[in-house]
């Protein structure tokens, strides 16, 4: 059994199941979201994307949380012609969760995402996506533009990495980038503060899974009038390269890299937590 605490700095930070697994584990779930999810910018924009499904032939939502965003809104069932391009395994696990989801006769579209391991960081799991769609989708007339006449779109929150768009456009499809939601600071009050003491006393594991929830902490930090150096003997899981960079910079004591899913998660805990680790 751990008898660990494993601070979840998303929202939604996880599923019943997954609560159930860790708490079976010994794993106490602090939930301290450093990202707060509102509306997109333009709803006139997001809806017309939507409506767009029909005639599009790929979609990419780009996060588990840009796939929360699209099946709450979507009118009706998903439509079988646009095949759903995913970029990590928690967004793949999503949207089979959401495509379970709906009616039994509903047809599933294709889905495409890299192999599991396949990539490491955020631009070689795009790196990866594309590789599968090149697989996924025959090339064109055009040699030199074999996705001339395909449409596109890419669903995200707020401004993020463009490389898909520029391959996809590159080979000549029509792309558009559509904002499904937005990402929010957290606002620092008193329940803030009590969960910030909370977090950093705990002696647990923060998770983390975007670089901008790195930088809010660290505006909390400044805000609670605290320093870096209180982040030297905190410790943290990173699912991606990109974000373990962002957390050394930031000053935590000990970054380690894990897969997004909670299984996985859960799975790194174990191997950490083990006596020898802190020997190796």
């Amino acid at each position: 059994m751990l008898n660990t605490t494993l601070i979840f700095t998303r929202v939604p930070s996880h599923t019943g199941a997954a609560t159930q697994g860790f708490a079976a584990a010994g794993v106490e779930v602090l939930d301290f979201p450093l990202q707060h999810i509102g509306p997109p910018g333009d709803l006139a924009r997001f809806h017309a994307a939507l409506a767009a499904l029909p005639q599009t032939d790929l979609a990419i939502p780009v996060s588990p949380t840009a796939v929360a965003a699209v099946f709450a809104a979507l009118q009706g069932v998903w439509p079988a012609r646009c095949a759903i391009g995913v970029v990590g395994e928690g967004s793949l696990s999503a949207v089979r969760r959401a495509l379970a989801a709906q009616p039994e006769d509903a047809p599933w579209p294709r889905l495409i995402a890299p192999q599991t391991g396949e990539a490491s960081g955020a631009e070689g799991d795009s790196e990866a996506l594309w590789d599968a769609l090149q697989l996924a989708f025959p090339p064109g007339p055009v040699s030199t533009f074999p996705w001339a006449g395909r449409h596109a779109l890419i669903f995200r929150g707020g401004a993020g990495r463009d490389l898909l768009q520029h391959k996809l456009e590159s080979a000549g499809a029509k792309v558009r980038v559509v904002e499904a939601y937005s990402r929010l600071a957290p606002e620092y009050d008193a329940h803030t503060a009590g969960l910030l003491r909370k977090a950093l006393g705990s002696g647990g594991w923060w998770l983390f899974s975007s670089s901008e929830a790195v930088r809010n902490l660290q505006r909390l930090l400044e805000q609670a009038g605290l320093g870096s150096a209180v982040l030297r003997q905190q410790r943290a899981l990173a699912i991606h390269g990109r974000i373990a960079q962002a957390l050394q910079a930031a000053g935590f004591g000990r970054v380690e890299l894990t897969r997004a899913p909670p299984e996985a998660v859960l799975s790194a805990l174990q191997r950490l937590e083990a006596p020898s680790a802190s020997h190796s």
